[in-house]
C-alpha cells in the first residue's frame, strides 16, 4: 500500500514539473489574447484581423514593408515595363516611317490607303494600354507572393511551437519510462516524432528563404534581413450594383477594345481593296512576248533592218507589265489570306468574349460563396473561442495540462489561418473581376 501511495506522490511531482515548466506565452495570456479574431469581418468595410496568435516570431529589428510598396518597387523594377516602353517608341517611329512612305507614294501619284497608318497608331495606344494592364498584372502577382510568404511564415512558426509543445510531452513521456510507466518504444516513437518535425521545419524555412530571395529578384528588396511583411489583412466586399451582365460586357470591352478596333479597321481595308478590283487579276490575260518581227523595215534596196532599239524598248515594257502583274496576283494572294484571317480573327475574338464572360460570371458567384464561408469562419472562431476561455479556466483548477491547453490553442488557430487563405482568394478572385486583364500573361 505505502509504494502505490509513493508512487503516486511521484506521478504528481512529474506532473507538477510538467505544468511549471510549460512555456507561459499561452496558458498566462488574459482573456483578450486568446480571442485570435479580435477585428471581425461585417458590415462590408475594410476591417484589419488581427491575429494576435499568429504573429510573426521575429526578434530582429527590420522595417515593415507594406504590400503596396511592394507592388511600387516591382514595378519600378521590371525588365517586361522597360521593353514595353521600347515597344510604344518602336511603333512612334514606325508611324513616322509610314508617312514618309506614304508621302512618296502620292508624290508617284499611286493611291495611298490608310490601313498600314491607322493600323500602326492603334498598335501604339493598345501597347500604351497593355503597359497598363502589365502593371496591374505585376501588382496582382507580387500580391500572390507576398500573401503566399506571410502564410508560410505562420505555418512555420506554427511548427515551431507545435515541436516546442512535443519536447514537453517528450519529456514527460521519459518521466513515465522512470516510473515504468512507458516503454523504450514509446520513448523512441517521440524521438523519430521530433526530429521527423525538425526536418518538416528546416524544408519550410528552406522554401521560405527560395521565395524571399526571387522575391528579392523582383522588388530588389530584402525580406530576409531589411525588411518584414505586414500580416495585417483588409477584406472588402465587392457587389456588382445594377445588371451583372452589362458589368462584366463593359470590362471585357475595355480589355479587349483594342483587338476590336483593329479587326473592324482590317475588315474595312479588305472591303477596299475589293471594291478597288484587286479580285480582277484573276481574269486578265499575262503579257505576251514582242513578237520580234515587228521591229523588222524593209528597206528602199530590198533589205531588212531590224531595229535593236525599239525591240529593247518593247522589251522593257514587256518586263514591267509582267512585273505588275505578278505584284497584283502576289497582292491577290495577300488579301485571300487577310479576308481568312478576319473571318477567323472574328471568331476567336467572340469566342475569348464568351468563355471570359462565362469565366467572369462564375468568378462572381464564387465570390459570393467565399462571403457565405467567411461568415460560417467566423462564427466557428468565435465559438472555439468560448471553448478556449473554458479551457483556460480548467487549467486554473489544475484539470487539465497546461501543455494540452497549448496545443488546443495551437489547433484553434487553423481557423484563423482559414480565414486568411479565404480572404487571400476572395481579393484575388474580386481583382480578376474588376480587372480581366490580370488573367492574361501577355
Amino acid at each position: 500500500m505505502s509504494k502505490k501511495i509513493k508512487k503516486v506522490l511521484i506521478i504528481g511531482i512529474v506532473l507538477s514539473i510538467i505544468n511549471s515548466s510549460s512555456l507561459p506565452a499561452f496558458a498566462v495570456e488574459d482573456k483578450e489574447k486568446l480571442t485570435k479574431v479580435q477585428t471581425t469581418l461585417v458590415n462590408e468595410k475594410i476591417v484589419d484581423i488581427s491575429t494576435k496568435t499568429q504573429n510573426l516570431q521575429i526578434t530582429e529589428v527590420r522595417k515593415i514593408l507594406t504590400l503596396d510598396k511592394a507592388i511600387e518597387a516591382a514595378i519600378s523594377n521590371s525588365d517586361k515595363l522597360k521593353l514595353k516602353s521600347k515597344e510604344i517608341k518602336m511603333y512612334q517611329d514606325k508611324i513616322n516611317l509610314q508617312e514618309k512612305t506614304n508621302d512618296y507614294y502620292e508624290s508617284i501619284g499611286q493611291k495611298v490607303y490608310d490601313f498600314p497608318y491607322d493600323k500602326l497608331e492603334l498598335q501604339e495606344k493598345q501597347t500604351k494600354e497593355s503597359k497598363e494592364f502589365m502593371e496591374d498584372q505585376i501588382a496582382n502577382d507580387i500580391t500572390n507572393k507576398y500573401n503566399d510568404m506571410i502564410l508560410k511564415e505562420i505555418d512555420m512558426n506554427k511548427s515551431k511551437r507545435y515541436l516546442e509543445l512535443k519536447k514537453k510531452d517528450f519529456d514527460f513521456i521519459k518521466g513515465k519510462l522512470s516510473l515504468e510507466m512507458a516503454t523504450p518504444t514509446e520513448v523512441k516513437d517521440a524521438e523519430i516524432e521530433l526530429k521527423s518535425l525538425e526536418n518538416d521545419i528546416k524544408a519550410k524555412e528552406n522554401l521560405l528563404n527560395d521565395n524571399k530571395e526571387y522575391f528579392k529578384v523582383l522588388t530588389d528588396l530584402d525580406i530576409k534581413n531589411t525588411y518584414k511583411l505586414d500580416d495585417s489583412m483588409k477584406y472588402e466586399k465587392f457587389k456588382i450594383s445594377g445588371s451583372m451582365d452589362e458589368y462584366i460586357d463593359d470590362k471585357i470591352d475595355k480589355y479587349l477594345k483594342y483587338d476590336t478596333e483593329i479587326l473592324k479597321l482590317t475588315k474595312d481595308y479588305m472591303k477596299d481593296l475589293k471594291d478597288d478590283g484587286i479580285k480582277d487579276i484573276m481574269i486578265k490575260d499575262t503579257e505576251k512576248l514582242p513578237d520580234k518581227a515587228l521591229s523588222i523595215t524593209a528597206k528602199e534596196d530590198g533589205t531588212y533592218e531590224f531595229d535593236s532599239g525599239s525591240y529593247a524598248l518593247k522589251l522593257i515594257e514587256y518586263q514591267q507589265k509582267q512585273m505588275e502583274y505578278l505584284a497584283k496576283l502576289n497582292a491577290y494572294g495577300e488579301y485571300i489570306n487577310g479576308d481568312y484571317n478576319v473571318s477567323e480573327a472574328k471568331v476567336k475574338l467572340e469566342e475569348s468574349k464568351r468563355n471570359l464572360k462565362n469565366g467572369l460570371k462564375e468568378g462572381y458567384s464564387t465570390l459570393l460563396d467565399l462571403e457565405n464561408k467567411i461568415d460560417t469562419l467566423k462564427e466557428q472562431v468565435n465559438s472555439t473561442n468560448t471553448k478556449l476561455s473554458f479551457g483556460k479556466a480548467q487549467v486554473d483548477m489544475g484539470l487539465i495540462l497546461e501543455n494540452d491547453y497549448d496545443k488546443q490553442v495551437l489547433e484553434s488557430e487553423d481557423l484563423d489561418t482559414g480565414i486568411r487563405k479565404l480572404v487571400y482568394t476572395y481579393n484575388n478572385l474580386k481583382d480578376s473581376i474588376q480587372k480581366p486583364w490580370i488573367l492574361s500573361n501577355n
